[in-house]
């Protein structure tokens, strides 16, 4: 496929419009642009040829060929563009019958962390604390306040000791030798003094990443994990994305037409002439642009095979529709906490023991709203085996665009008149019962690939 190159201008003017209805509405003269002769902009991809060294290479590629860099890319006008990406590894060995569902788990993963980069670029709250506190300590005697709790504690020190008998009873049977542990083994030094440093730090991002998008996707080595295989995917979100989200669930909303692209089938066929082995390395949405100038939210889904295809395709196509959910309402709260503790004691003997308790969590949480999502059709099925692992899979491909979603509620609406006459007529097919409980080579290294990536010259 000939991707051509745009021009600066035509880069700007195209890659981010306001979300306004106004603005939504307009209509432009394409035709006397540099973006006439756009090339397909959801089909921009690494032909098979092209190898690079690494994921982090491939990352790097596309975003030197978009002119793009990680975080806030501002454009003329006021338009900008958020890019983000991070990557996860895939900890299942190759041949493990878990090797795709581990592969799909490193996706997902990595995508999340995305949507979280992008939403702490929009929105942090930071809160942070630091203490230090020293203390002097002396003597072996408890004051007369807390004599009684040493009381309690010489039970607990008897116990210790006959634990420790019969701990050298267990060890004698091992080593006939053993005479048990020395008065310095079984006495430790006194503490004289403690320093405790404690530092907490928070912080919590909030987003409606309503249009955030997979936008390129890699898999292959890392050069900085040791050459492990990882999966990369880099997301951007823009108010013009943001706007095609959103005509999912509005049918009043009126985008411009962009520069007609041929069909989207045409368009899958003309990105497996260039890289045969895309869509094994293609999951979650995509935008393309039909042949009417129309937006088209694509949504790819991966399951492993089994002996029941339809079950498979089924599986894949669910997940299929769970992207294009996510393109459209995904909410997500991410909060990282970092708690570092460092606690260091002299002790009697002139030595000093230290202790690091540290403890970092890092939580990334996201939510779908529901969708009604009318007019979404299944466009692609394949089904064959990952290059790389070998492992088998199935891939479906779901779509939907604003047009095909005023078609089927044009069908909906006339099949609800047709069984209404149906009804009183008397002629309608009563639904069976359903009864339930009825019957019914290993490759030595990996090559980076990618699979089907978009452009964001309109975005």
């Amino acid at each position: 496929m000939n991707v051509k190159r745009h021009s600066a201008f035509g880069l700007v003017a195209l890659l981010l419009v306001s979300t306004s209805p106004v603005a939504l509405g307009q209509t432009a003269d394409l035709a006397e642009t540099a973006e006439a002769q756009a090339a397909l902009n959801g089909g921009a991809h690494l032909s098979s040829g092209t190898q690079p060294a690494s994921v982090e290479t491939c990352w790097a590629n596309w975003k030197s060929k978009e002119n793009l860099q990680d975080g806030k890319n501002e454009k003329k006008n006021g338009y900008f563009v958020y890019v983000a990406h991070e990557q996860a590894p895939v900890d299942e060995a190759v041949g493990s019958r878990n090797w795709l569902v581990g592969r799909n788990a490193a996706f997902s993963y990595a995508e999340l962390n995305a949507r979280k980069a992008l939403a702490e670029a929009i929105r942090s709250t930071m809160r942070s604390s630091r203490s230090a506190a020293a203390r002097i300590l002396g003597g072996d005697d408890a004051p007369p306040s807390l004599r009684p709790v040493v009381e309690q504690l010489s039970i607990v020190d008897k116990s210790r000791v006959l634990a420790d008998k019969a701990l050298d009873a267990e060890i004698k049977k091992f080593d006939p030798q053993w005479a048990g542990g020395t008065e310095a083994q079984r006495r430790e030094a006194i503490a004289t003094e403690q320093l405790r440093i404690e530092q907490s730090i928070e912080r919590s991002a909030e987003m409606f990443a309503s249009g955030a998008f997979t936008v390129v996707q890699c898999e292959g080595p890392s050069q900085q994990d040791g050459g492990k295989y990882h999966v990369l995917t880099g997301l951007i979100w823009t108010p013009k994305l943001a706007g095609i989200a959103e005509t999912v669930w509005n049918p009043t909303l009126t985008l411009q037409k962009e520069v007609p692209q041929p069909p989207i089938r045409q368009q899958f066929e003309a990105i497996k002439t260039e890289n045969p082995d895309w869509l094994a390395y293609t999951m979650g949405a995509r935008v393309f642009t039909d042949e009417n100038g129309e937006r088209v939210v694509v949504g790819f889904g991966v399951a492993p095979q089994s002996s029941l295809m339809p079950a498979d395709r089924s599986r894949a196509s669910l997940a299929a529709m769970a992207a294009i959910q996510r393109f459209v309402s995904e909410r997500v709260l991410a909060t990282t906490k970092s708690k570092e503790a460092y606690e260091k004691r002299g002790l009697s003997d002139d030595s000093t023991r230290s202790f690091n308790l540290d403890a970092f969590n890092d939580e990334v949480k996201a939510q779908a709203a529901d969708l009604s999502l009318k007019g979404a059709a299944e466009i692609l099925s394949w089904r064959g085996e990952h290059p790389w692992s070998k492992s088998k899979m199935q891939v479906v491909a779901v779509a939907w665009s604003q047009r095909w979603a005023s078609d089927a509620e044009a069908v909906g609406r006339a099949l609800g008149a047709t069984e209404q006459r149906m009804k009183q007529q008397g002629g309608l097919p009563k639904a069976p019962a359903v009864v339930d409980g009825a019957a019914g080579g290993v490759p030595a290294a990996a090559p980076v690939k990618a699979g089907a990536a978009a452009t964001t010259s309109d975005f």
